[in-house]
Order: structure tokens, then sequence, then C-alpha cells
């Protein structure tokens, strides 16, 4: 890789990690999708200079339904089942045009698991999803050569269950 690229790669990789680990300490569920929307851009260029493409379609697709997702939760109103149903479809057709073997396939699995934790109006859907979560993309990350998201993915662990006890009353 070129230094600009690694550079670039290093900073994005950073700022995703930064941005995903403190989303779920914020308690309102508008402010989390709005902060995992700008973590979601990192992880696009971190996944585009990999060249981890499928990894690439789908935070493409996260990153929108966390940006019309939080629309909804900012206004007060609850989220169209038809748009989980939309994003779902979106994630599915974009996994199987970038099919690459069954590695490309965790993406999918994990942010189908994402869509629908940010679906339910209570928060701690998205916590418990990203504890468990955050083991599975450890290893796609691995398996990628995404390895500086890695500490990312134990850092999210982390922040995810920390979160499950801050903010335990949920329910």
């Amino acid at each position: 890789m070129k230094l600009i690229i690694k550079i670039i790669y290093y900073l994005a990789s950073i700022l995703s990690i930064f941005l995903f680990v403190i989303s779920v300490q914020h308690k309102e569920k508008k402010h989390i999708l709005l902060t995992q929307a700008f973590a979601t851009m990192c992880y696009f260029i971190t996944y585009l200079i990999v060249g981890a493409y499928s990894g690439c379609a789908v935070e493409l697709i996260e990153q929108t339904k966390d940006f019309v997702f939080y629309s909804y939760e900012n206004k007060n109103k609850k989220i169209p089942l038809i748009l989980l149903i939309v994003f779902a479809s979106l994630l599915v057709l974009v996994s199987i045009v970038t099919f690459n073997g069954l590695y490309s396939l965790i993406p999918l699995l994990i942010n189908l698991a994402y869509f629908i934790s940010s679906y339910f109006k209570n928060p701690k859907h998205i916590r418990v999803v990203m504890l468990i979560c955050g083991f599975i993309w450890a290893y796609y990350n691995f398996k990628v050569g995404a390895y500086v998201i890695i500490i990312g993915n134990v850092l999210e662990i982390i922040s995810a269950f920390i979160s499950l006890i801050k903010y335990k009353e949920e329910k």
C-alpha cells in the first residue's frame, strides 16, 4: 500500500472504532444510530482499501439505514416495518451480488441482526446484538486482513457490555 493509502486506512480504522465504541454509550437510540452512521462511513473506507467489497456494500446499506431510521427516531415516529424489509432485502441482494465464498456471508448475517435490533424502540436490543456480533466481526476482520479493526471489535464488545450494565433498567 502506498503511504497515503496506509494513512487513510489507519485514520479511518481508528475513527470507525472510536465512533462505534462510543455509540452504545448514548442513552437515546437516535444518538446511537447517528453515531453508528458515521462509524459505518469509516468502516466502508477501511474495507474498500483492503478490498473487502462485500463488507463495503453492507456498510453502505447500513449507513443509509442508520440515517433513515435516525430521521424517524428524531421525529419520534415509529419506523415503518416496510423500511426494515426494504433495507434487509437490499442487504440480501448486495450480498448475493458480492458473494465471494462463505466469509462474504458474515457481514450479511451480522447486519441483518443489526437491522432488526435497530428497528425496535428499545436501544437495549442494539447493545445486545453489538455484544454478540463483536465476536463475529473480529473473526471476519481477521479473515479479510482488516487487523486494526479487530482491536475495535474487542473494544465494541467491552463497550456494549458496559452499556448493558449502565442502562440495565431498560426493559
